[in-house]
């Protein structure tokens, strides 16, 4: 094989990994907005109780900056601060970990 088939193949399968990846992540993000809608969407349209509303920015944004697992624990396990409170799950205790982590993602990617 020469040198630019070898590169060439390399490119290929390079390529198609990342869009496996890309894949995976847009279906992680649809898990995310499907969870969203059906739990997170009571507090997280309007800011209800403190929770940030999905796309503000600025309230996101300190939120963010703690990252994704931090955000995850939270989501997973509840949290209280100065703001409001967040139930474990959402208050659904159906969710399961990669639904919660999927909704957190997706809330983030709307909101960055």
């Amino acid at each position: 094989m020469y040198r630019w088939e070898v590169n060439s193949a390399l490119l290929l399968a390079a390529l198609l990994l990342a869009g496996c990846q890309d894949g995976a992540e847009q279906q992680e993000l649809q898990l995310g907005q499907r969870v969203w809608e059906g739990t997170c969407r009571v507090c997280h349209l309007n800011g209800l109780g403190g929770a940030p509303a999905k796309g503000n920015r600025k309230a996101w944004a300190a939120r963010i900056d703690q990252g994704l697992e931090v955000l995850v624990e939270h989501a997973l396990h509840g949290f209280s601060g100065e703001q409001g409170s967040m139930p474990a799950r959402g208050g659904n205790p159906a969710l399961g970990d990669a639904e919660v982590r999927a909704a957190v993602k997706y809330m983030v990617s709307q909101s960055r």
